[in-house]
Formats: structure tokens, sequence, C-alpha cells
């Protein structure tokens, strides 16, 4: 449960009091629309309870900065009407991330939705770690690691190339590398990956620079069934 929180702060100019609100963090107890209170330039940091498989943009992309590490998500509005952000967790529950202004600021916002009876997450959580440690540069713990350098996405803008594969019984984990084609920024779509088995899949940066440049490839982890 939220709670208002209030902190007296004294001011010497005309000896005034002024009762400004603390900066809070907001628990979020389901999916659905969630409004997160911003202020311009300012990061948000967004912790995913069950892990982020997903991350999509409706709006301007260059309205909003984000970075994914290590399961959190620190995003900063760089314009007063931003693109919404739907984050998608590791079992596919949605959450619609819309930003407002002078409301206060959240400064943190922790997703940690209740655990519907009849759910089991034991798969979900595997492929969550599994992201997890190849995010943290380690290779899981009994896979099988190979080194495969091979094309598996090509179209004008971007191209995926496969760097390591880590086989598991039931999954596999893919360190790939992204790399943009276009002469401008790109944002890495992952929510149009369409790769056979698909369970999760996040990018080390959110935003490729143009073709050529030092920033123009990034770092993507995905997870598939076998």
């Amino acid at each position: 449960m939220r709670q208002n929180r209030c902190t007296l702060v004294l001011v010497l100019v005309f000896g005034a009091v002024v009762c400004a609100e603390a900066q809070e963090v907001k628990h979020v107890l389901q999916e659905g629309a969630v409004e997160v209170r911003s202020e311009m330039g300012k990061a948000i940091e967004v912790v995913v309870g069950g892990g982020v498989s997903n991350i999509v943009r409706s709006g301007d992309a260059a309205s909003l900065k984000v970075e994914h590490v290590a399961g959190h998500l620190f995003i900063t509005p760089l314009l007063r009407d931003p693109a919404e952000l739907v984050v998608i967790d590791g079992i596919g529950r949605s959450y619609r991330l819309k930003f407002v202004f002078d409301k206060g600021f959240d400064e943190k916002v922790v997703i940690e939705p209740q655990k519907e009876a009849g759910i089991t997450e034991t798969s979900t959580l595997s492929s969550i770690d599994l992201i997890r440690e190849l995010a943290a540069g380690r290779a899981p713990s009994g896979a099988v690691e190979t080194l495969r350098e091979t094309v598996i996405f090509e179209d004008a803008r971007v191209r995926i190339r496969t760097m390591f594969m880590y086989e598991m019984p039931e999954i596999v984990g893919y360190v790939l590398t992204a790399e943009n084609l276009l002469p401008q920024s790109l944002v890495i779509p992952v929510e149009q990956f369409n790769f056979p088995g698909l369970l999760a899949v996040t990018s080390q940066k959110d935003i490729l620079t143009a073709a050529g440049t030092s920033g123009s490839k990034g770092i993507l982890y995905m997870v598939a069934s076998r």
C-alpha cells in the first residue's frame, strides 16, 4: 500500500513553513495501466519481480530514454508528452506505464504482482535466471557452451548474429549482437522477434547509434525452448 508522506521543511524566507511531498516507492500489485509520476530529465527506477521479457513503446521512441540493467529499468522522460511504455514480465503479464507530470515524483516503481492460483513458474523462472546469468557474463552451470557466429535475422534496418549458445535439457540461451544498418539511430526492435520457441529476450542497451559509429552495435540475450 502506498502511504502519502509529508516532510515539514523550515524555510527562513518570510518565515514560511513549506510542506513538501517526499519521494515515494510505488508498489504495483496487478497488471494493467500504471500511472507513474515523473519529472523531465529525471530517471525513474522500475523493478519487475518476475523479470523483464520484453519492452514495447507506444508513441515517439525518442521521447523516453530506457536503460535495462540486470532486470532493472531506468526510464527518463525527455519530452512533456512521452510515449507510454509497456513492460512484459517473465510470464507474460503486461504493465502499461503512463508518465504524468506536476503530480510529484515516483523515484522507484516496484512491480510485484501476487501469484495466481494454479500458475506454475518453474520453466519461466529458469529462463529468467538464464537471462540474468548471461547478462552477468557467466556461463550457466550445467550448460554446454558453443561458439556459433550465425546471422539469424537481417532486414534493411538491423542484423542479428549469434555469438554464443548455452544448451540445457529444456532451454537454450543465446548471446547475440545487433548491428544498426541505418544512417540514423535505431531502437532495437526486440518486440518484433519471431524466433521459434522464444521465451525471453532483452537488450544490453535500448538504442543503437548510426551505422559505422562506435555505438552502432549492442548485445542481446535470448532464451528459447528446445
